[in-house]
């Protein structure tokens, strides 16, 4: 009887071991992404800024076609390319001002790793800081 207690237990155990692992790998080989929200916080951080300090113009997602490496390029000079050496990368472009400045970043959607950043401190007309008195055409 102590036998059959314990088979069931490891039955149940090994079961729920296989739920899991069939529920998460189709997630991982999906290849998910950050959330949006990840990616504000990412950025802010980086710019040292908090949300309630900026206005987000553009968030967005952005697909491009990259090559696997720059081993490629004398395929490319002979015209002989070929679609399975290129891969996906999803990516997020953000776009916020905060004060006279405008921000840039462009993150690996994957990761969360920052791809590029930009910083411009010009005088920028900032849309939330305008008086009520005064409209944009």
């Amino acid at each position: 009887m102590r036998k059959s207690i314990f088979s069931k237990s490891l039955g149940a155990l090994i079961i729920s071991f296989a739920m899991l692992i069939v529920m998460c790998v189709p997630a991982m080989a999906a290849g998910s992404i950050i959330t949006e929200a990840q990616a504000k916080k990412i950025v802010l951080k980086d710019a040292g800024l908090k949300e309630k300090q900026v206005i987000f113009l553009n968030v967005e997602t952005v697909t491009d076609e990259e090559k696997k490496s720059d081993k490629d390029e004398k395929a490319d000079e002979a015209k002989t390319t070929d679609k399975s050496e290129k891969i996906s990368v999803t990516k997020y472009e953000l776009t916020f001002y905060h004060e006279n400045t405008a921000y840039e970043y462009t993150l690996d959607a994957a990761t969360g790793e920052i791809l590029e950043s930009d910083k411009d401190e010009e005088f920028y007309l900032n849309p939330g800081a305008l008086p009520s008195s005064i409209t944009l055409p």
